[in-house]
């Protein structure tokens, strides 16, 4: 079996040091001494574990495996480590997140998740660090490698990248791209879209659930808090997040229900469905793009969820919308009740509402000197909208301001470093669904007293 790296790596000991072969093949990593057998063997399963090591200039000097309940460390080079780091990526579970990445605020969270703002500390590079809970559920390891198996499945610009992943001790860390823009939630709170702009975000969205079908996953849970813009002064670069309800299409793992409620298929509410429950979502997107409202309207969540269940949609209010034909037609097609009529993806695609109506795209763009940015969207919301973060340390009142949660976090009030992981003086998020010590290795950080992490408007049903 031919290997994809090799390379020398020493472990110390007392009197005399050991020189071992690393060899890494396409589904595990030996380390045998010259000319005999495998010594170690690791096989690369998301339930295996490899701890890194670095020095104080922040460079990899060696990794750490399990072995009879021992950890053994294996010294190499800087470049070599970090060859079979970026090899074995998400293919195995990496330990000590505090010894890579340096957190930098909470980025906030829902009833799942903790989401930060994370630097790599050998590059500096930013990332969103996702922080799952292993025990808030019976099968939250499940679940977890469920999303894992997802995301590296889907190779694909309209998807939130997964980085690596981290274990703790209760928690299991999802290093993710980090995406600067807004979610389309918070867009529409503060400005009214235009048809070309609705297109243009439309067009990017049936991208992305073609692409994600295509690989063989269904979502199960989009909605406008799932859809985020990759900068923050563009409705180009959309991206699909939030993947901890993913399955494989037709897979054999129970469904039951899932989603958000407003978002949901009406079949999500029976035993079995296919990935057309994500067809029936954007159509709920779509209507809430071209309204503003929700198609599914209550003031609670049990009456949003009863007509969601029921799901009589009545469309007539759309005449007071002056909707074309085409529009219209598509947003029929998208929230067909028959998910065997439903139109596909692709099919959606090569709708005549892309190619009637992309004339008032093209004349936009070309209308326009510079890309279509929504910080010129929001200027001309009276400036409601301006989230200046390079004053951010001076004017920390100035910062973005969610409307539906009207707190954010500041810049954290970091501690010194006890032990490995542990932070001094943790401090537990106000609602937060996790345990202090279910972030023992990231603890929730310490912001000024008026601020709070945005929150998801939309909670999910798990």
């Amino acid at each position: 079996m031919e290997s994809q790296l090799k390379f020398i790596c020493i472990r110390q000991h007392m009197f005399l040091d050991q020189k071992y072969v690393l060899l890494l093949l396409p589904n595990k990593i030996t380390l045998s001494q010259f000319g005999k057998e495998p010594k170690y063997i690791l096989e690369l399963e998301l339930h295996n574990i490899i701890s890194w090591q670095l020095n104080h200039l922040n460079q990899l000097v060696s990794f750490g495996i399990i072995w009879n309940r021992i950890e053994k460390l294996f010294h190499s080079t800087h470049e070599d480590l970090m060859k079979l780091r970026e090899a074995i990526r998400n293919q195995i579970m990496f330990k000590t997140v505090h010894q890579l990445y340096k957190p930098l605020s909470l980025l906030g969270g829902s009833n799942l998740d903790e989401l930060y703002l994370c630097s790599d500390l050998i590059d500096n590079k930013q990332f969103q660090i996702k922080c799952h809970a292993k025990n808030q559920f019976e099968d939250s390891m499940s679940r977890i490698y469920n999303e894992i198996y997802c995301l590296n499945k889907i190779k694909s610009d309209y998807v939130q990248s997964l980085h690596e992943v981290f274990t703790g001790e209760n928690t299991v860390y999802l290093i993710q791209e980090y995406l600067d823009g807004v979610n389309l939630n918070e867009l529409l709170n503060r400005v009214t879209l235009d048809k070309p702009q609705i297109l243009i975000i439309m067009k990017q969205l049936l991208t992305a659930v073609k692409e994600i079908h295509f690989h063989n996953i269904m979502h199960r849970d989009l909605k406008p808090t799932a859809i985020v813009f990759q900068n923050k002064d563009s409705i180009e670069g959309l991206k699909l997040t939030d993947f901890h309800l993913a399955v494989p299409i037709n897979s054999q793992i129970n469904l039951g229900d899932s989603g958000t409620p407003g978002y949901a298929a009406p079949e999500t509410f029976k035993d079995n469905y296919n990935e057309k429950v994500d067809i029936f979502s954007v159509g709920c997107i779509f209507f809430k793009l071209v309204t503003k409202r929700d198609l599914f309207y209550g003031k609670t969540t049990n009456e949003i969820l009863k007509l969601n269940r029921t799901c009589k949609i009545d469309l007539q209010i759309l005449q007071i919308y002056k909707l074309s034909q085409n529009e219209l037609n598509l947003l029929k097609d998208l929230l067909e009740l028959d998910p065997e009529k439903r139109i596909s993806a692709e099919s959606a695609l090569s709708h005549p509402y892309f190619f009637n109506d992309t004339i008032q795209e093209e004349q936009l763009l070309n209308n326009q000197q510079q890309p279509l940015l929504v910080q010129n969207l929001l200027e001309r919301s009276n400036g409601f909208f301006q989230a200046k973060t390079d004053n951010f340390d001076k004017n920390v009142e100035e910062f973005l301001v969610d409307s539906e949660s009207p707190n954010i976090c500041a810049i954290p009030i970091f501690k010194v470093l006890m032990k490995d992981s542990i932070l001094q003086n943790l401090q537990v998020r106000k609602k937060s669904k996790l345990k202090k010590s279910e972030t023992q290795e990231y603890s929730q950080l310490n912001f000024l007293n008026h601020f709070q992490a945005r929150k998801s408007v939309h909670q999910t049903i798990v």
